[in-house]
């Protein structure tokens, strides 16, 4: 059974690594079979303006890294409307139950328009 858990929505950090939250999966986990993360503009955002970067997977409790994931680009279509994909990245980690995954971003430019963004992961959960 697949299961879908997602890390908090967070401020960005614009070009500076930034800390996204961190997942603890259930005991009942037996493998991680995708990732997927994303960022969103801020209020200022401006029309045709794109925006990405990369999401970094880390923890001490399962070998991930490195683990860089590119994001698939925001694009900001007219005031207050947002053009984006959300791709799911494929994965075969398997039995990561109590595991706690870190997930980070950085952007590729400087945007000072309070930038948020989210991530999560796809599990293979036994029922």
């Amino acid at each position: 059974m697949l299961k879908y858990m997602t890390g908090p929505s967070t401020a960005l950090g614009d070009t500076v690594k930034t800390s996204m939250g961190t997942i603890t999966t259930p005991a009942n986990t037996r493998g991680i079979v995708g990732v997927w993360g994303y960022a969103v503009g801020g209020p200022g955002f401006t029309t045709l303006e794109g925006q990405t970067g990369i999401l970094e997977l880390e923890s001490d409790d399962i070998n991930v890294q490195p683990c860089q994931i590119p994001l698939d680009p925001s694009q900001i279509t007219g005031t207050g409307v947002l053009s984006q994909a959300i791709h799911v990245w494929p994965m075969n980690i398997k039995k990561t139950g109590q595991m706690r995954i870190t997930g980070y971003m950085t952007m590729d430019m400087a945007i000072t328009l309070a930038n948020t963004g989210r991530w999560g992961l796809v599990l293979d959960v036994a029922e």
